[in-house]
């Protein structure tokens, strides 16, 4: 097998590269060693249903294969928020596959929002099979805020029907962002959320939270991990501070090591902002550099010390997700260029594998990457 770990257009490798590749893979063995184990669904598809979903993953498997064949290293999206305002695709999946092939990402979790519902993913997923993963809607349109008994229904319904590999992101705790004016707080231990902790836990499916980070909110959080230990969470864009004041137990190194040894069915998407990002959004000055992981000195971009020792001690809980909606439509590209060249050229050959695209991978089947 082949595999490169530099970005798309690298074909270079420092002395001080080659020698820690050379250190990765006499260590090889180290992170493997501690991947979780994938969880059991209590949940049974019927035969017809198995063997599609099977197909599915064999023409994943092509795609992740025949990119390393070309020397690329793959990349699963994780988060990706397909869709518009008016329940329908703004843009066309040739426009998406285009971006994907260019960046060197193989597939992407096709998280759709609650106008489009559930099944268009499957039908966007449809023009692109070998590329594109069925995803379970998003929690983040007035009917999730509302706590709509309905929707928690649809959910849950969708998770048992085996036609879906994961679910999308749902929001608890939400502070306006770049692209939306939502300041809303739906509880992580609210009955929506232990719809989808309770799906999640009996059917396999992996799902992203989005929760700010603020410590007196880390409870409602950590019970429902306790409650739902067999619940597949991604807890998303780890890497930033968006209120120092309020935000002092997680957003550290030290804090995520903590609830890694704790929650061991708790994961993380790495944060995909630059290292300029402020908070509140859109700030020319004032507001906080919320992307703390990396440094903040209006050079190129750096990850800190402390977060690459992180990523590389405990690399099989992390994963990539783009968070790349119809407003950050022209960011893609730079998202990426950020994740190889600041983090994944940063860390062990091994490290890099296990974030790139097999943490993913095995959160998806519910088995561990093989090849």
């Amino acid at each position: 097998m082949k595999t490169s770990y530099f970005s798309a257009d690298t074909k270079t490798v420092s002395r001080r590269r080659f020698l820690r590749y050379g250190l990765a893979c006499t260590m090889a063995a180290a992170p493997w060693s501690r991947i979780p184990a994938a969880r059991a669904a209590t949940v049974t598809f019927g035969e017809t249903r198995l063997v599609a979903r099977r197909a599915l993953l064999d023409g994943y498997r092509r795609t992740l294969i025949a990119m390393q064949q070309q020397s690329r290293l793959p990349v699963i999206d994780v988060e990706h928020h397909w869709g518009s305002g008016n329940g329908r695709p703004k843009f066309l999946v040739a426009d998406l596959l285009a971006r994907m092939d260019r960046n060197g990402v193989a597939l992407t979790w096709l998280g759709v929002n609650e106008l489009m519902g559930s099944k268009a993913s499957i039908t966007e997923c449809a023009k692109a099979p070998e590329r594109l993963v069925p995803t379970i809607m998003h929690g983040d349109g007035p009917r999730w805020h509302a706590r709509d008994p309905a929707l928690h229904r649809e959910l849950d319904s969708d998770a048992r029907s085996g036609e879906f590999f994961a679910m999308g992101e749902f929001e608890a705790r939400h502070y306006v962002s770049s692209t939306n004016s939502r300041d809303i707080h739906t509880p992580v231990n609210s009955p929506g959320f232990e719809v989808i902790f309770h799906a999640s836990g009996e059917t396999g499916l992996p799902f992203l939270l989005h929760h700010e980070a603020e410590d007196d909110l880390l409870p409602e959080l950590e019970e429902m991990l306790r409650r739902f230990p067999q619940a597949n969470v991604v807890w998303c864009h780890v890497g930033r501070n968006r209120d120092p004041s309020r935000w002092k137990k997680f957003p550290t190194p030290e804090g995520v090591r903590a609830l890694i040894a704790r929650y061991p069915n708790l994961n993380f998407d790495i944060l995909q902002s630059g290292n300029m990002s402020r908070f509140p959004p859109n700030s020319v000055s004032g507001g906080v550099l919320d992307a703390i992981m990396y440094y903040q000195d209006g050079g190129p971009v750096r990850l800190r010390p402390e977060w690459l020792q992180l990523f590389d001690e405990h690399p099989e809980r992390f994963v990539l997700g783009s968070d790349v909606n119809t407003g950050r439509w022209s960011n893609y590209d730079q998202v990426f260029d950020r994740f190889r060249n600041a983090l994944l050229a940063r860390l062990s050959p091994a490290a890099a594998e296990l974030i790139a695209y097999r943490n993913a991978w095995r959160l998806m089947s519910g088995e561990a990457w093989t090849y």
